[in-house]
């Protein structure tokens, strides 16, 4: 319709209406197009608060299985002290028979935490990294997957250090005390005390083991330092997220020190 009024007054040479009709036209333009911008800038902030959403999820579920390996982690740094100690003192083993299988039998286990970037991956697979307002964020983001992706190296390493330590342990613990079933929490408990003595005698006499088991606690400080320096890591940048979707930090229990860790186990 303007651009027929517009017509008519270049007709007619009528230069006020031309003008007034020339300026309505402009803006006409000016503002569809911004009025497109604000709806694409729109979607664009919808399409990022639904991926951070997402994300803040995945680094949920992630400093979970974070946390259950460092538990776990700490758990056998603990059974490892406890075959080192007992090599030394014989009433270690008479004081919990069942403790002293389970350190046999599973201090060599490790729990690697699954790391979760699914939505990460599918920004990247489509192209938004640009999506994201904060652009340090993106890159913190990318820094931190590409890290965790970078540990999983170590992976068939660690498994050639379990097979080790299983193929050092056979033979100390009797098939009997091998076949006991842990009980819900996943304790061992045995009360032949004889019979673990006797293992004991065995472990003694496997110096090949014995050699092999500080080994294993070393291997076991790594992984809880790891363990820690992810966590932090994951909960940074849980921090950040929530904080970019207007929600309240989470409340962090305190960790212990690697350095403690190590020296209490």
């Amino acid at each position: 319709m303007i651009m027929r009024r517009l017509a008519q007054s270049l007709k007619e040479q009528n230069w006020t209406a031309i003008t007034i009709e020339f300026v309505l036209l402009v803006l006409g333009v000016f503002f569809g197009i911004q009025a497109a911008n604000w709806n694409e800038a729109r979607r664009d902030q919808d399409r990022e608060r639904a991926y951070l959403v997402r994300i803040s999820s995945e680094l949920d579920e992630s400093i979970a299985s974070i946390e259950m390996s460092i538990e776990l982690t700490q758990q056998r740094m603990a059974m490892n002290q406890l075959v080192i100690d007992a090599a030394v003192d014989p009433a270690l083993v008479q004081a919990d028979p069942g403790r002293f299988i389970q350190a046999i039998r599973q201090g060599n286990y490790t729990y690697q935490p699954n790391v979760h970037g699914y939505t990460f991956e599918e920004i990247k697979s489509n192209g938004e990294l640009g999506i994201f307002s904060d652009a340090k964020l993106s890159l913190s983001l990318m820094a931190f997957y590409a890290d965790t992706q970078s540990r999983t190296q170590w992976d068939e390493l660690r498994a050639l250090y379990q097979s080790e330590y299983q193929k050092r342990a056979a033979g100390i613990l009797s098939p009997a005390q091998m076949a006991i079933e842990p009980d819900a929490s996943g304790d061992i408990h045995s009360d032949d005390i004889d019979g673990v003595l006797a293992a004991r005698s065995r472990m003694l006499a496997r110096s090949e083991f014995l050699d092999w088991v500080p080994v294993s606690l070393q291997h076991r400080r790594t992984d809880l330092r790891y363990g820690m320096e992810l966590l932090t890591a994951a909960q940074d940048l849980r921090d950040r997220v929530r904080a970019q979707l207007g929600e309240p930090q989470l409340t962090r229990p305190e960790s212990p020190s690697t350095a403690d860790q190590g020296d209490s186990q």
